[in-house]
């Protein structure tokens, strides 16, 4: 008696369980959907916006502009080219530096207009 195991009922033959199969890879292809979504939505999309911003920067990017490089260094933009720009960081001392380094750009333009109202007034 101490053999004896279970198998389920007697007579029956081991069969699978019909319609099993092809609930697995609707519901594999359903979480691979929800997955690629969620990648598009938080990585992808939000890194083709960061581009197209960086993008109009750069081309707004004019003369006298202050700029920020991604290394910390403050200059003012006196010679632009087609993939790098002129920088003066000190009384006598110019950088070329690539456009992709530049991080940040403060506009002249609002310096000027603060300067054309104060002398209208």
């Amino acid at each position: 008696m101490s053999n004896i195991v279970f198998s389920g009922a007697p007579g029956a033959a081991a069969q699978p369980a019909a319609g099993t199969s092809g609930g697995g890879w609707a519901s594999l292809i359903f979480m691979l959907l929800i997955f690629f979504l969620m990648f598009y939505f938080l990585i992808i999309l939000p890194q083709r916006r960061r581009e197209k911003e960086f993008r109009r920067m750069i081309e707004a990017l004019r003369r006298g502009d202050t700029v920020v490089t991604a290394g910390g260094i403050v200059g003012k933009v006196i010679d632009i080219k087609k993939d790098t720009v002129k920088i003066k960081t000190a009384n006598t001392t110019e950088l070329e530096i690539t456009k992709r380094s530049i991080a940040t750009v403060f506009r002249q333009k609002e310096e000027k207009s603060e300067d054309q109202k104060e002398q209208q007034q």
